[in-house]
């Protein structure tokens, strides 16, 4: 795939149609196409302004529309429910960083990671496992340690409101009182990298859901990492000598761990890859 250019299309559906209509070419309206070469960033919001704009007015005013069954105008007011998005887009639409310790959002401040060798590690998914789980007090397939904290507070629009409105005033896009260099985050500012425009919808704090992240990237990755895993493939197995460096720096997996004979070292063919003889019936 070439990468001399890219557009970042804005396509909205309308979603009180049924199922098998909503998808169909004809109900996409395209509102926008952001231009390359590079990605906009958090400057994203310069070119969502007329966007958020529109939306305001029809949340507001709404537009008269016929209504064919009773030969009538009738004022129709309309919103955006969510947006659906690719990861990379999520960190610039929502204003969170998705790098870093506290990449995820919804954990928010209470994420639970620690620095690896190359990478970031977050190990503590059992956290919403049910609290009698067995797996909670199970050491051995996980991080040699029992896990018997509750699930992290799931925030409210509201609350994440309230965090964004204690960030320093940013401006996007290009300003002559915007600091050349990338500011530094002070404590209280976790990730939050800006306030979103979509906080100028009056309900957008009001919204169970707001941002859903394309299943289609995470499906591949996720595919392309079991399948490569399985059957040992180079460049897409997640069985590497940095990740089994990684699990001796833990002190987890002994079973795995490199040993030395010799002057060489030894790698141990764990038990859930596909061995050579057995890929060929796969």
């Amino acid at each position: 795939m070439s990468l001399s250019y890219s557009m970042w299309p804005v396509i909205v559906v309308p979603y009180n149609l049924p199922p098998w209509m909503c998808m169909k070419k004809q109900f996409s309206m395209m509102t926008l196409l952001i231009p390359g070469l590079v990605a906009p960033g958090k400057d994203l919001d310069v070119y969502l302004r007329p966007f958020i704009d529109e939306l305001k007015e029809l949340w507001e005013f709404g537009v008269p529309t016929y209504d064919k069954s009773t030969n009538s105008f009738f004022n129709l007011p309309a919103a955006i429910l969510w947006t659906i998005n690719d990861f990379p887009a999520y960190g610039n639409l929502l204003g969170w960083s998705t790098k870093g310790y506290m990449a995820c959002h919804v954990c928010n401040e209470d994420t639970s990671s620690y620095g690896l060798r190359s990478k970031i590690c977050f190990m503590a998914h059992r956290r919403n496992l049910r609290s009698n789980h067995s797996w909670r007090k199970n050491k051995e397939l996980f991080n040699n340690e029992f896990e018997l904290r509750p699930p992290p507070k799931l925030l409210s629009g509201d609350d994440i409101l309230c965090q964004v409105n204690r960030l320093r005033p940013y401006k996007p896009g290009k300003h002559d009182d915007n600091p050349d260099k990338k500011r530094k985050r002070v404590d209280f500012e976790l990730n939050w990298t800006k306030k979103s425009i979509f906080f100028k919808l009056e309900y957008w704090s009001k919204l169970k859901i707001r941002h859903n992240l394309d299943v289609m990237h995470i499906e591949k990755n996720i595919c392309d990492s079991v399948v490569g895993t399985l059957l040992g493939i180079a460049g897409k197995t997640k069985d590497t000598v940095k990740a089994i460096l990684d699990l001796q720096d833990i002190g987890i997996r002994d079973n795995l761990h490199i040993e030395k004979d010799g002057s060489d070292f030894k790698k141990h063919t764990p038990y859930y890859t596909v061995v050579p003889q057995q890929r060929r019936p796969f």
